[in-house]
């Protein structure tokens, strides 16, 4: 979806600039890579990935939070880094395939072995988080 739909839409809205909640964001997000390893440990890989993705979707809204946005989609969050940070695109792309497989572990009728995306979810999930933490809020 284009970033312009999103705002038409009002699954981004525009609101006043918060770095406090863009840290308590990126603070969470670390706190997810760390279930997402104690699951990964424990065999529930299907979790695992779940929780990973919601460390991403952390990181990546703290960018929103430092620039003034509510987000009201994980498509329109995505949507909104891929245009306004460019350089993010790799990034971006690899958080999406994970939302596509947190999607399948929630809902899905089967509950594959997600052995290896599990432990490849949770090194992007720590790649998302340094990458933002680095570029975007030195907080």
């Amino acid at each position: 979806m284009k970033v312009e739909d999103c705002f038409k839409k009002q699954l981004l809205i525009k609101k006043k600039q918060s770095l406090e909640k863009a840290q308590k964001s990126l603070d969470t997000a670390e706190v997810y890579i760390q279930k997402a390893k104690d699951n990964f440990k424990i065999k529930n890989y299907d979790i695992a990935i779940v929780v990973a993705y919601t460390s991403m979707f952390h990181s990546l809204r703290s960018i929103l939070f430092k620039d003034g946005i509510k987000e009201r989609s994980h498509i329109c969050l995505l949507s909104y880094i891929k245009d306004t940070y460019p350089e993010l695109s790799g990034i971006v792309n690899s958080v999406d395939i994970y939302r596509r497989f947190r999607h399948t572990a929630l809902y899905g009728l089967e509950t594959p072995e997600f052995q290896d995306e599990a432990e490849t979810s949770i090194e992007i999930a720590r790649e998302v988080y340094d990458a933002v933490e680095k570029k975007f809020l030195e907080i």
